[in-house]
């Protein structure tokens, strides 16, 4: 074999390689477990992830772990279901990929009705009322929450931190809550299913003065009135 066939199967090789890397990064991992929200423990559910806008790619699958391709940098919806809590729902995006890989954990709440749910992944700037994009998953998860229960009347009940002027931390909380009211209003709930209270800074859920005290008692909770 001479030396110019040699190179040529060289070239050939190395413009393979470089081929299956090109394809490799078009292809993104997802790895994901399914867990009880109030337990922590694992949970056993129905998973159903689709490429979007087509849905030219669907897959499903059952238990407490899940593991697909995202391909061809789309983005993917993903719905997980278990008896007896409520589903979950959320769009998964190639742009949240770290090395190529995204882990996520879903929390499944028990559908147990219970009086009141705090809004735990709902965070308030210091004295702030907008939403963080971070906040839009746990308010979509209340959204299909209420449109799989259509009878269901809840109560936003907003809180401060106990500190600063009385009159200003009930204002602020009720421009809170206003502002939950009218996200779920446009992800199509019926504004007189919710109602809204404000009580500042009279119910802390802690009296600490650090950080993470004060930032406890920034909060919205759901209060469940009928269902």
């Amino acid at each position: 074999m001479n030396v110019k066939i040699i190179l040529t199967l060289i070239s050939i090789s190395l413009g393979e390689l470089a081929w299956c890397q090109t394809l490799d990064t078009t292809v993104t991992l997802v790895n994901g477990k399914v867990i009880n929200a109030s337990t922590k423990e694992p949970l056993a559910a129905h998973v159903k992830y689709e490429s979007i806008p087509y849905g030219s790619k669907i897959g499903v699958m059952s238990g407490d772990s899940f593991t697909f391709n995202m391909e061809n940098q789309k983005d993917y919806q993903l719905k997980v279901s278990a008896e007896g809590y409520f589903p979950y729902e959320a769009t998964i995006k190639v742009e949240e990929a770290e090395n190529g890989r995204i882990e996520k954990i879903i929390e499944l709440k028990p559908n147990t009705f219970q009086d009141l749910i705090r809004l735990d992944k709902l965070i308030f700037a210091l004295g702030n009322a907008e939403i963080t994009d971070a906040s839009h998953e746990e308010l979509n998860e209340l959204a299909n929450m209420l449109n799989g229960n259509p009878n269901m009347i809840i109560q936003l009940e907003g809180h401060t931190d106990f500190r600063g002027n009385p009159r200003q931390n009930m204002k602020l909380s009720q421009r809170r809550v206003d502002a939950v009211k009218e996200y779920l209003i446009d992800k199509g709930i019926s504004k007189k299913r919710i109602r809204t209270k404000a009580f500042g800074g009279t119910q802390p859920m802690s009296r600490g003065t650090d950080a993470a005290a004060r930032s406890s008692n920034r909060r919205v909770e759901v209060r469940i009135l009928e269902n």
